[in-house]
């Protein structure tokens, strides 16, 4: 009887000692969702402003200037998106927000971006992996 209360005292340790109670990781989305298949008429009903994710994009020009684009739509800078984020997050909506550059994009960009994000009040900001 000693040498089972030994075993599972050791099991119980062990199984102490591996098990997680962190979140799991998702700070590393694999890849993006593609928007809802469906005609014209289910898209245009869905409510404006609400959001299961917000992706920002950001794509590399060939003149070496970057374009930021918010969920598809074409920003002027880091500040508009600031605005535009501060916009959703009044909603009350706690959306992931995903930043997605191109390789070419410098670090500094993508940084500014992510700060613009997480100073908006967002709490779940990601980057996008490309595999």
């Amino acid at each position: 009887m000693t040498a089972m209360i030994d075993v599972v005292f050791l099991l119980l340790v062990f199984f102490l000692w591996t098990s997680s109670f962190d979140t799991p990781e998702f700070d590393f989305a694999g890849e993006l969702s593609l928007p809802p298949v469906g005609n014209a008429a289910t898209t245009a009903t869905s409510t404006p402003g609400l959001f299961d994710e917000v992706v920002i994009r950001i794509v590399h020009l060939g003149d070496g200037s970057d374009e930021i684009r918010f969920n598809a739509t074409v920003v002027s800078s880091i500040d508009a998106l600031a605005t535009k984020l501060i916009s959703v997050a009044r909603l009350g909506a706690q959306p992931a927000v995903i930043v997605d550059p191109d390789v070419e994009v410098t670090m500094a960009t993508s940084i500014a971006v992510y700060d613009a994000a997480r100073s908006a009040g967002f709490d779940r900001v990601l980057f996008a992996v490309k595999p």
